[in-house]
């Protein structure tokens, strides 16, 4: 076997070809401690911004993103890069969590996530009412705009918060990613996940 491999994993790993093709996958080799959950068994999320008006927006994203556990947040346009000298992520959340800029939110779609529109139009599901996928990437629009109706078509889901009067961003993702914590294992496949 490798000669890179840590010496507990030569001596007690079957060699692949003996293995299950479940087992076959490297989050079953025996140099993971015992109980490590496999990584397709594990509920996550990321955030997708749609052109974010400032810095101020983006850093208070960040700072949802630290608190609530988000994988990662990607974001479009050039609003953000322009302004971004001006640091706004005050818990420096960046250097866990990465921020990436790329140039449509529709080609960084995480491995079985499930895309996720959050805005205020007609057809758009309450959010008390929803139950959250599993892994999801929740996009959402700039506060001086909304989302493109080809980005809606092409989340799986669409919500809205409740509100009287609108809200900004950063409070719009925190109110989502609450709900998502608040709901715990309420996901689309319950327990099963962790």
């Amino acid at each position: 076997m490798g000669a890179g491999l840590p010496a507990i994993a030569r001596v007690l790993a079957p060699p692949i070809s003996k293995l299950t093709a479940a087992a076959q996958s490297p989050y079953n080799r025996a140099f993971f401690p015992k109980g490590t959950p496999l990584v397709a068994d594990k509920r996550y999320s990321c955030i997708g911004l749609y052109n974010p008006k400032s810095p101020e927006n983006v850093g208070s994203v960040m700072r949802a993103a630290g608190c609530y556990g988000v994988a990662s947040v990607f974001y479009t346009g050039k609003r953000y890069e322009r302004a971004a000298d001006f640091v706004t992520d005050t818990k420096r959340v960046h250097y866990d969590i990465p921020l990436i800029g790329i140039d449509d939110l529709k080609k960084i779609l995480p491995l079985n996530c499930v895309p996720v529109a959050v805005e205020l139009v007609e057809g758009a599901r309450p959010l008390p009412e929803y139950t959250h996928p599993d892994r999801a990437l929740y996009i959402f629009g700039p506060e001086d705009g909304s989302l493109d109706k080809e980005i809606r078509d092409w989340c799986e889901d669409v919500v809205y918060i409740p509100t009287t009067g609108c809200m900004n961003l950063a409070a719009t993702v925190n109110v989502v990613l609450y709900d998502r914590m608040a709901k715990g294992l309420n996901t689309r496949s319950g327990p099963k996940f962790r």
